[in-house]
């Protein structure tokens, strides 16, 4: 029997034809849509033929229920994601992998990267959400583009099951900070304002003799035979069996920004399994990497054209990954920014033994990726699902 004469509706979908046999009973064929070949498949012949016909007929069987909805969920994706690309396809594992309204996954999305102080130009701070917003302006106004992989393959979105280690991590940095009471006396008394400092000498709290301590022990410091280590404890604790009362605080400095890594091990079931993840590792692979060149960067400036194009390199894209539920992100998961993707480890050798087959592409394949978040995360974020 033919193939269907018309091309696919979505990637993996399965179509049937029945065809009355003589002496009765009926024939039945099972077509799947391939997006990255363009083309109808069947069962190929072998051991685990039926293993694909059963499969086959239970995607079809979900079709026609309604539960298998690809289609509609990457048309559905762009919520609160990056806008999709003009061109390219989705990659994804498990390749036949069914995504309904309840389906848990991550969805991956690229950008060129935005140099953050270029979107400063014309802007003015007029208020706190102003401020706020042109913070972020290099991340909001990110936009998705396909990765070009080797093949020809074009990738604007990837689909991988949820990661089994997932955790989300924040950081803030404290430091205890130890004041005398001449120093905590002198930051007292300025308020904040250091224009306020010289009022300090004329405080009694500021206690001036500990300060003519401290010149005694800059004095005894270049005595031979001290050391030239002496400290002020070590006058007061030599002499009067005391020392300066430390006054610890712990005081904030700054937030970190987030780390997080995925661990995704894939194994294929299929020939276009295999070059699937191989588009997937790709993918990333070139995503994380900069550009020879300046790729358009520099077109109009004079400055910069006078160096030279080729003294620059371009600066790797960023990626914008989601957790998702269906098409829509998972609000019971903290989400992040786009970030940069600082490491890509492919490990063809997951079981500690190489091992591939005839064409040579690896029996298994774990990617692990690593990424840091472009922007900190404030209060505020929080409500917005980061």
């Amino acid at each position: 029997m033919a193939t269907p004469g018309t091309a696919g509706t979505f990637d993996g979908e399965v179509k049937k034809y029945t065809k009355p046999e003589r002496g009765g009973g009926v024939k039945v064929t099972y077509y799947q849509w391939n997006a990255s070949q363009n083309k109808w498949e069947t069962p190929q012949a072998g051991l685990n033929r039926m293993d694909q016909v059963n499969q086959m007929a239970a995607d079809f069987n979900a079709q026609q229920n309604g539960t298998f909805t690809s289609q509609e969920i990457d048309d559905e994706v762009s919520s609160g994601q990056l806008a999709a690309a003009g061109d390219g396809t989705v990659a994804r594992w498990p390749s036949n992998q069914k995504i309904d309204g309840t389906s848990h996954y991550v969805l991956f999305q690229f950008g060129e990267y935005i140099a953050p102080f270029a979107a400063l130009n014309g802007k003015r701070h007029t208020s706190e959400k102003d401020a706020y917003q042109i913070y972020n302006q290099s991340t909001s106004e990110l936009k998705a583009k396909s990765i070009k992989t080797s093949g020809g393959k074009s990738v604007n979105s990837i689909y991988l099951p949820m990661p089994q280690d997932l955790s989300v991590e924040q950081k803030g940095n404290w430091q205890g900070k130890k004041f005398t009471r001449v120093g905590a006396a002198a930051i007292a008394a300025s308020s904040g304002n250091l224009s306020n400092l010289g009022n300090v000498a004329n405080n009694p709290i500021g206690n001036l003799s500990s300060i003519k301590d401290a010149i005694t022990a800059g004095i005894l410091n270049k005595i031979p035979g001290v050391g030239g280590n002496v400290t002020f404890n070590d006058i007061t604790g030599s002499t009067k069996g005391i020392v300066m009362n430390p006054n610890a605080e712990l005081l904030y400095d700054s937030p970190d920004l987030r780390d997080i890594s995925m661990v995704f091990k894939m194994v294929p079931q299929s020939d276009t399994e295999a070059k699937d993840i191989r588009t997937i590792v790709e993918a990333f692979r070139i995503a994380s990497l900069p550009q020879y060149g300046a790729r358009g960067r520099i077109s109009g400036d004079a400055d910069y054209q006078n160096i030279g194009a080729s003294n620059f390199i371009t600066v790797p894209d960023l990626c914008k990954f989601t957790f998702m539920v269906g098409a829509k992100s998972n609000t019971w998961i903290a989400q992040y920014k786009p970030c940069g993707i600082t490491q890509v480890q492919v490990n063809y050798t997951p079981d500690g033994t190489y091992a591939a087959h005839t064409d040579g592409s690896p029996v298994a394949t774990e990617l692990t990726i690593k990424f840091t978040e472009t922007k900190l995360i404030f209060q505020q974020d929080i409500s917005k699902g980061f």
